[in-house]
């Protein structure tokens, strides 16, 4: 579910107070109901908060070579096909990986990288850093068991992707894109 934000409202009320457009069930201003591209460009972050920490304060320093427009933006999040995004805030990067183990269960890893001067800090608080990430994690974790037990049902069936939806359906696309490509296959 991290490729769509439909679920953000009912699942994640803390990040959607940290970034207020989830609330809307979208990923980006641009994709809500009436966005204009005149419209003057939004904060991402709520009023006060410069990263994705439980204060919305920078763990550290923040990195020196960023853009105005990439401190306003917050965070900066990367795919990397199939299983891994890279997220780099203004003071720290976390990577996720996830790892099919069987059609019910995966493995996630989550590693935040810190500047040696976050590090050195007195009193640097890994933990704390972590513990906003993890919450939304944990809170994906349910959602996502929930939904695995809707897809084991016998009432299950298959529906549509929303609009919403359309990095899904991109990822869908890749995956075919890959099998077809696949030695022994024939299209």
């Amino acid at each position: 579910n991290y490729n769509e934000c439909l679920h953000c409202p009912g699942i994640h009320p803390e990040l959607c107070d940290m970034v207020p457009v989830y609330a809307k069930g979208v990923m980006a201003a641009n994709e809500a109901p009436g966005w204009s591209p005149e419209a003057p460009p939004a904060p991402v972050l709520k009023d006060g908060a410069r990263s994705w920490t439980m204060t919305g304060a920078p763990c550290g320093p923040e990195f020196p070579a960023l853009t105005q427009q990439e401190r306003a933006n917050g965070f900066n999040f990367v795919t990397l096909y199939p299983t891994m995004f890279v997220v780099a805030h203004v003071d720290y990067v976390r990577a996720v990986s996830l790892t099919p183990l069987s059609a019910g269960r995966t493995r996630l890893v989550a590693e935040w990288l810190f500047t040696p001067e976050t590090l050195a800090q007195p009193g640097f608080d890994a933990e704390g850093v972590a513990a906003f990430a993890t919450l939304v994690l944990k809170q994906d974790a349910e959602a996502c068991e929930m939904n695995q037990r809707g897809l084991a049902s016998d009432r299950y069936r298959c529906g549509r992707l929303m609009p919403q939806e359309f990095d899904i359906a991109r990822f869908h696309d890749w995956v075919r894109s890959q099998l077809a490509d696949a030695p022994g296959e024939t299209g």
